[in-house]
């Protein structure tokens, strides 16, 4: 993206604040860019935007970003010290609706800046072909059927592990690189070791395929399938909670057993037939 023309109109803004002494709306453009920014990043993560209407904070996306960075990757993207920075100026923001102290403003726009440098791969992309020959040893391979041939054995799981084995070395190797230091670069080439591990694991009749998009097989905390699971489970919790309670009234009342019977039958085996549907079809 070529910021020149925010960048222009930045500067021209922050000459009208000087001039009229009012820099609210400068703190209101720098949380508008920081948001829009984030929310880029977010998506060529492959995440959701961030929840403006359900007053989703920015410093809570930056988490979430991080969350996901860090439960398949090992890394995040987001220093500790910027995210705390951005919680307090956002908490100030919000609490004297954006009169905020020009420092402050600065501290937004210096930190805006910093993740504009990040530069984040679009997960939506295709596979370039010039990673197999970049992390699959031929020569290794090679020698390894030559060794092996016409032996009792099976080579498929024997190379697959064998593959796995030396991914999972040079995986771990970027994992820390990516901590102590983030670059675009790696990140792409630990994405795609992510794709060729799992591929591995899940290849059919000795067939690697190793295709699609970027973000395939990356794991989001906010999945349909978990969303939908944690609703099933919790009308699962409301009716079970029900049937206790029509329980606890007719041992107090056994007046009301006839009548409260049918309510029980129907809480409790409502209650039931949402646990077993979640057991079957959400429960990893």
């Amino acid at each position: 993206m070529n910021y020149s023309i925010l960048d222009a109109k930045l500067k021209s803004l922050i000459r009208i604040c000087k001039e009229t002494a009012n820099y609210k709306k400068l703190a209101v453009v720098s949380f508008i860019i920081t948001s829009n920014l984030l929310n880029e990043i977010g998506m060529k993560l492959g995440l959701r935007p961030r929840k403006v209407d359900a007053n989703e904070t920015i410093f809570n996306y930056m988490v979430l970003i991080n969350k996901m960075l860090e439960d398949n990757f090992k890394f995040t993207l987001f220093k500790e010290d910027i995210i705390n920075k951005i919680s307090l100026i956002e908490k100030q923001f919000l609490k004297t609706k954006g009169e905020i102290s020009i420092d402050f403003i600065i501290d937004m726009y210096e930190v805006y800046y910093e993740i504009r440098k990040l530069k984040i791969p679009n997960l939506y992309g295709q596979f370039d072909k010039n990673y197999s020959s970049k992390y699959f040893d031929t020569n290794l391979l090679s020698n390894f059927y030559s060794y092996n041939k016409g032996k009792q054995m099976n080579l498929d799981d024997k190379i697959t592990k064998l593959l796995i084995h030396d991914l999972r070395n040079k995986e771990l190797s970027i994992q820390k690189n990516l901590r102590d230091s983030y670059r675009k670069e790696e990140f792409e080439d630990a994405i795609y070791l992510k794709k060729v591990k799992h591929s591995l694991k899940k290849k059919e009749k000795g067939k690697i395929e190793i295709k699609g998009r970027l973000k395939d097989n990356i794991t989001y905390q906010e999945s349909i399938n978990s969303i939908f699971g944690y609703f099933l489970m919790g009308f699962f919790v409301l009716f079970f909670i029900l049937g206790l309670i029509i329980t606890i009234e007719t041992i107090y009342d056994p007046s009301l057993t006839m009548s409260m019977s049918y309510l029980f039958v129907l809480t409790f085996g409502t209650s039931i037939l949402f646990f077993i549907f979640y057991w079957n079809y959400f429960k990893e």
